[in-house]
């Protein structure tokens, strides 16, 4: 029956609560102990009951009880069908005949309480020992420490110490009118340091030489002791003669044709331009973003050289010392045009200055010799370095970090967008996540790309000389997305 209960997942509570009967009756019947019921005459209909609840014959079931119990039914009105006495009960109880219902409860079911050595774990016995040895070395450890540190140890010597604290050093010595009992005195004194007798002593002793010829420091040295023609910045111009002054005013030779080439074809740029020419076998012989004031002459052998401009309204010519265009109107692209005199003379007419004011400013800059400093304007800075910028032809997520690790700049930088790198003392370096996008402009090149398509360069150090050695000058006709750039950047850019 207890298997039969076990199959079916009840415990002896949930048969008492389904049944009524009591959980202690339960455990009876499945123990066969007749004498855990208060009324023997009810034992037949517990036991039919239960196991009709399991699912069992009635009467077999009673009949193996009765055979394994040895329980016998007793008549109705037998003295044996009845309940039991107290009498027959006291004795089970004890000698007092009273029960603690807490230490000593009724049902067979209930677990009995444990004792006390069944409690204790012999893991935990052995975990207790282990933390007591740990803690007694320990404490003799920190003791022994304790005690090195506090041991004095007094080492023998074989010379007793002379206490000189009774001493005066500046005390003149008396001299001893005895003579043994002086030499006596000088025996015992022997290796003791005797000093001189009077000041006058230490004055001859440590006073400083005296110098056979004063020096003498006048109070403007530093500045009277100067030369203007061997220190400073007038010192290169000490055995220069100086310069004749040009009384013309600049509006009078803004035409600066008598500071071009006479010969030849001369390419000027009056505002900021991408420029490639082309020679004769289509190799590109030149290849820039000029500057407004630069210059570029095209060599005498490549008579016809093709010239391609992003910005063909910020471009002249020069050809034979006179100046011609633009190339084209503002805002638009210039492709193959020879640049041979005759056909830049039939298609481009003269250049009007007056009309383009960078174009009279360039001009007169060119006929002005700015080599050398002016005399009575020092130079007080030096020159900046160049500098690194950025292009992105194509959406790329980039992070420059300084030298110390910070990150100084990170962005995901679309089509068109630039970057221009601070000048530090150590280079910062760059990690890109799409290589091919990003391209370096520096001294009016273009440089790069950074790496291959979809791949990841870290740890670039962004210096013109570090950029220049490690990549060459980017093709435009393998990007068509830097040839665009390129172009809107130029257009973009506001003229100086």
């Amino acid at each position: 029956m207890r298997g039969e209960r076990a199959t079916l997942g009840k415990s002896l509570l949930d048969v008492q609560r389904e049944l009524r009967i009591k959980a202690s009756y339960i455990a009876a019947i499945e123990n066969c102990d007749p004498t855990a019921f208060d009324t023997p005459g009810f034992i037949a209909g517990y036991v039919r009951s239960y196991a009709r609840y399991l699912g069992m014959d009635p009467d077999d079931t009673y009949a193996v009880f009765c055979s394994e119990s040895g329980f016998e039914t007793a008549h109705g009105m037998s003295d044996a069908a009845s309940s039991r006495k107290k009498s027959e009960i006291a004795p089970a109880l004890g000698a007092g005949g009273t029960r603690d219902p807490f230490s000593q409860p009724a049902l067979p079911f209930a677990p009995g309480s444990d004792s006390f050595l069944s409690r204790i774990e012999p893991g935990a016995i052995g975990s207790t020992l282990v933390l007591a040895l740990l803690l007694g070395g320990l404490s003799y450890g920190g003791y022994s420490v304790l005690q090195e540190v506090q041991r004095v140890q007094v080492a023998p010597v074989d010379q007793t110490p002379v206490v000189l604290s009774d001493l005066d050093p500046l005390q003149t010595t008396v001299p001893s009118v005895d003579p043994s009992i002086e030499t006596a005195d000088a025996g015992i004194a022997a290796g003791v340091f005797t000093p001189p007798a009077t000041v006058e002593a230490f004055d001859r002793l440590y006073r400083p030489q005296a110098l056979d010829v004063p020096v003498l420091v006048a109070r403007d040295a530093p500045i009277s002791t100067l030369d203007p023609n061997s220190v400073g910045a007038f010192a290169q111009f000490a055995t220069q003669e100086l310069p004749s002054v040009d009384l013309v005013p600049a509006a009078v030779r803004s035409t600066g044709s008598a500071f071009l080439p006479k010969d030849g074809v001369t390419l000027i740029a009056a505002r900021p331009a991408w420029v490639r020419v082309q020679g004769d076998d289509g190799s590109v012989i030149f290849e820039s973003v000029m500057a407004a004031g630069d210059t570029w002459t095209v060599p005498s052998s490549q008579a016809d050289a093709l010239l391609n401009v992003g910005e063909s309204g910020a471009l002249y010519v020069a050809v034979n010392g006179q100046t011609m265009g633009p190339v084209g109107p503002a805002g638009t692209v210039t492709s193959d045009l020879s640049l041979d005199g005759m056909t830049l003379a039939a298609v481009l007419e003269q250049a009007d200055p007056p009309a383009d004011s960078d174009l009279t400013r360039v001009l007169a800059e060119l006929g002005t010799d700015t080599t050398q400093p002016t005399i009575g304007q020092p130079k007080i800075l030096e020159d900046s370095a160049p500098g690194v910028v950025l292009v992105a032809v194509r959406p790329a997520w980039i992070r420059v970090r300084a030298a110390d690790g910070s990150v100084i700049y990170e962005t995901i930088m679309d089509a068109g967008d630039t970057y221009e790198v601070p000048l530090t003392e150590e280079a910062p370096t760059l990690r890109v996540g799409e290589s091919g996008a990003v391209y370096f402009a520096m001294n009016g090149q273009t440089y790069g790309p950074a790496g291959a398509r979809g791949s990841v360069t870290s740890n670039l150090a962004l210096s013109v000389d570090e950029l220049s050695q490690t990549y060459s000058v980017a093709s435009i006709e393998a990007d068509s997305d830097l040839a665009r750039v390129v172009a809107e950047l130029e257009f973009q850019q506001p003229a100086n």
